[in-house]
């Protein structure tokens, strides 16, 4: 009886993750020509980097503050 529980869990469980997965790439394949534009448009907007900000350790300066980038 315990075994047939344990594999009644482990077929939902796949069957999520399935579900999760598929729901994903449907969204990603569905909007992607959307995302695609909106992300075009943001980094048109975006301003041009500051040139005081091409150093390796991946700060910016600005008086006396170091702003760090992440992405």
């Amino acid at each position: 009886m315990r075994s047939q529980a344990v594999q009644n869990a482990m077929r939902s469980a796949v069957v999520v993750i399935g579900a999760v997965a598929f729901g994903y790439l449907s969204y990603k394949i569905g909007f992607k020509p959307y995302l695609d534009q909106a992300q075009q448009e943001l980094s048109r907007l975006e301003p041009a980097p500051d040139s005081s900000c091409d150093n390796d350790s991946g700060g910016c300066t600005e008086d006396g503050v170091t702003v760090v980038l992440k992405d």
